[in-house]
């Protein structure tokens, strides 16, 4: 602003003046995309904790290294030992494991997270108190899980075959987690019991998104309950159910805690539990024999296992894109 005096009228007129600076094109750019400060803190952690040691596992996957001394590079070697070798056998069956594991957990938390949440969304009242309850399970630390559950499926004493007998049906007590043919449907029920309550609550947001024109208009044509599950509520939730399916997916190829906490390292009995997170942890870390042992051998494990993630992760979500609205 720029005062100018008149002594002659005895006033002061005020004029302003815009200088006009040319700003070097850099600093323009830096002011248009500052908000890419404020994801800098994020990206940084993201890159060090995530991407670098994803790297270097990729760069170990060639290498034989027992986690210290020198590395010798081997080439695809530890990929031929896992495909080829003496660990094709473990592989496999840790492979078929978690892809059973997925199709069994993603069904159950399917079919009784949509059910309760229907059930949540038609009667409202009360609802927050049962959210809370289904929810509970979810915020427990996965070594609680593990122990009070090898407390209620012990075979002698465990509730779970006291409950059989007390109603008279004394023989389906079983040795849940010490049958092969059982311990992984048994922890896969336990698993599914715990994460319940994310596909509750996610499944109820999508319910109550849909407009309740759609309802209205579907009563008004005569529409009976399960007619408007079946035409209206499902076709409009395939998105969230797709969204539930990859995360599901990617969950499940990281199971790990849970079956080390029932089960152990070596993911008894007999193998019977073993998926690819405690095959990664026996061969890293020891427990497969000095044969098939080491940090070159676990990055390759871990890369296999991203490949396997990665596209069919990728494949999911566009699916899920074509079906939302």
């Amino acid at each position: 602003m720029v005062r100018i005096a008149y002594p002659f009228e005895g006033s002061v007129m005020v004029l302003s003046s815009k200088v006009q600076t040319r700003q070097p094109s850099f600093l323009v750019k830096v002011k248009k995309h500052n908000y890419l400060l404020l994801v800098l803190p994020a990206l940084l952690l993201y890159v060090v904790f995530i991407i670098y040691p994803f790297l270097n596992s990729i760069r170990y996957s060639f290498f034989e290294w027992s986690g210290v001394g020198p590395m010798t590079y081997v080439g695809l070697e530890n990929y031929r030992t896992i495909f080829f070798g003496v660990l094709q056998e473990f592989f496999v069956r840790a492979l078929r494991h978690n892809l059973f594991a997925f199709v069994i957990n993603f069904t159950l938390q399917t079919v009784f997270g949509l059910g309760l949440a229907l059930a949540l969304y038609t009667v409202m009242r009360g609802s927050n108190i049962y959210k809370t309850i289904f929810f509970i399970p979810n915020t427990l630390s996965t070594v609680i899980v593990g122990f009070l559950w090898n407390l209620l499926l012990n075979p002698q004493w465990g509730m779970v075959n006291r409950f059989f007998e007390m109603v008279g049906l004394g023989f389906l007590s079983r040795p849940w987690l010490g049958d092969p043919k059982l311990a992984l449907p048994t922890i896969l029920v336990v698993s599914a019991w715990r994460g319940l309550g994310f596909p509750i609550l996610v499944y109820l947001a999508a319910l109550l998104a849909i407009p309740a024109e759609y309802v209205e208009a579907a009563r008004i044509d005569g529409a009976k309950g399960y007619q408007i599950v079946r035409y209206i509520y499902i076709p409009l939730i395939l998105p969230t159910t797709f969204t539930l399916m990859t995360l599901s997916f990617i969950w499940t190829f990281n199971m790990f805690d849970l079956i080390f906490a029932l089960q152990g390292a070596s993911a008894g009995p007999n193998y019977a539990t073993d998926v690819l997170g405690t095959l990664f942890y026996r061969i890293t870390f020891g427990g497969m024999g000095s044969s098939a042992t080491g940090m070159g051998l676990g990055a390759a494990i871990a890369v296999v296992t991203f490949a396997v993630l990665f596209p069919v992760s990728y494949l999911l979500n566009r699916i899920s894109q074509k079906f939302d609205l």
